[in-house]
């Protein structure tokens, strides 16, 4: 995963597909350095090696 599309996504609440898992899961990205990625989720703050991520999805904000 390129650090640099990773970068434009801080502060942002993503869904992340990790190898591994059956499903993504939701969280906002906070920091990202070299090729890990720090989340946060609801209750959790996870470490992610950006190795594992398989797909990132940015869901559209709905204008009002």
């Amino acid at each position: 995963m390129p650090v640099s599309m990773l970068n434009d996504c801080i502060g942002k609440e993503v869904i992340i597909c990790v190898e591994g898992e059956l499903s993504g899961f939701r969280a906002t990205i906070v920091s990202v350095e070299e090729n890990w990625i720090k989340v946060e989720e609801k209750n959790n703050i996870r470490l992610i090696n950006g190795d594992m991520i398989t797909q990132i999805s940015i869901p559209k904000t709905k204008n009002k």
